[in-house]
């Protein structure tokens, strides 16, 4: 005899309450072990400190597995030290940023109903209150979820007060993931005091990036056929984040080589909700400084058919028009506001076919031979607050 309907219902709801998990509320946590553990800036009387736990120790912290669904909590504390209240907003950290309780969410089916409440609350009490101003003298502190990237976050910290913003950017390193901090740090260290070149002309800044590499090269330093059409002018701390902030994280590309080394800083798109367009940037530190600035030379391309290509195919084609992908990028870096100084000079070529009429291919590439100039800094610059190396024009080509 089949079972009636509703009984099948509340044996099956049984069985799934059964299933679900019950919930232990960890200890509360010690802001002091994070504090004595974070990185930390001091810029116009306000402190932040930052911290990223590694993935163990946050499985401690939350009592459940954020890392599973590529969310990485990060603590932060302000501290304000001036005479005016402000809020921080998120956006600036991660524009995907996770609010606390959808944090909780995920894990509703996997818990019982007053487990998944517990887990809720828990998640709530050891958040950062973004909602909250945070008034003169007062200290706030908390976790934030962004985008779980497996490296060191380049944070930006955007406060705003009335009539009153503060930008304050700092390289935050996953505890348990040491490698990027140790390549920032090596960087510093890349070239001698002797070797530095210190330029403070526009006009000789102009000279001597067009007398830059063309190309990358391979490990045998034969020429490869796309150009290196950026130049990026900040340090580390000043460039990581505007890429953060559209999106772009550390990622591996495949190897090239500029001055005899690979890539110094690659990185690409990378969305949890909507496929980016596939930009590949690779970056090398050069030996110059324009007013004590360090300079970078890299190359952005894109694979042929942009979001449609075959992400998934190790040989991809390249998009010959290289240009393209100059031009997304300085428009999309436009909009972190962090670009006080754009131009363009010559200096980027396609490589030509290696034996002429012998069955050697077309040239693989199409560009207009301009490197994008790009100076960075911290404070915000409006789209129309942007000076203009006047060098090469665009626009004419």
């Amino acid at each position: 005899m089949a079972m009636p309907r509703t009984a099948l219902f509340l044996v099956l709801g049984l069985f799934l309450q059964a299933c679900a998990s019950s919930f232990e509320v960890p200890s509360q946590i010690d802001a002091d072990q994070f504090r004595a553990r974070a990185t930390t800036k001091t810029t116009d009387n306000i402190r932040i400190s930052a911290m990223i736990p590694g993935e163990e120790e946050s499985k401690s912290i939350f009592g459940v597995d954020l890392w599973q669904h590529d969310i990485q909590p990060f603590w932060l504390e302000i501290e304000n030290g001036t005479d005016r209240a402000f809020v921080l907003l998120p956006t600036g950290l991660d524009p995907e940023y996770f609010d606390p309780l959808e944090v909780a969410y995920l894990y509703e089916d996997d818990l019982t109903e007053t487990a998944h409440t517990d887990l809720a609350e828990h998640i709530i009490s050891v958040s950062f209150d973004s909602r909250r101003k945070i008034l003169p003298g007062e200290t706030v502190s908390g976790f934030l979820y962004v985008y779980q990237t497996h490296t060191s976050l380049m944070a930006e910290i955007d406060l705003l007060g009335r009539k009153w913003s503060r930008r304050i950017s700092m390289l935050v390193p996953v505890e348990s993931i040491d490698e990027p901090q140790e390549r920032v740090r090596a960087l510093r260290r890349l070239y001698a005091t002797s070797e530095i070149v210190e330029i403070e002309d526009d006009s000789i800044l102009r000279t001597t990036l067009e007398e830059l590499p063309c190309c990358a090269t391979d490990q045998d330093e034969v020429q490869f056929k796309h150009p290196l059409n950026l130049i990026l002018i900040g340090e580390v701390e000043e460039i990581g984040p505007a890429f953060g902030r559209r999106l772009y994280r550390h990622n591996p590309v495949h190897a090239s080589y500029v001055f005899g080394r690979m890539e110094d800083l690659s990185g690409r798109k990378i969305s949890r909700w909507v496929e980016p367009q596939p930009h590949q940037v690779s970056l090398w530190l050069t030996p110059l400084r324009f007013h004590g600035k360090p300079i970078w030379i890299g190359q952005v391309t894109t694979r042929l058919g942009g979001r449609f290509g075959n992400p998934d195919n190790e040989n991809f084609r390249i998009d010959p028009d290289v240009d393209d992908a100059r031009n997304d990028l300085v428009q999309d870096l436009l909009y972190s506001q962090t670009i006080s100084r754009l131009g363009f000079v010559k200096g980027a070529k396609c490589q030509e076919p290696a034996v002429a009429g012998q069955g050697a291919e077309e040239l693989v590439c199409h560009t207009d031979g301009l490197r994008a100039v790009m100076h960075f800094g911290t404070d915000e610059v409006a789209l129309s607050e942007i000076d203009i190396f006047d060098w090469e024009s665009l626009i004419e080509r």
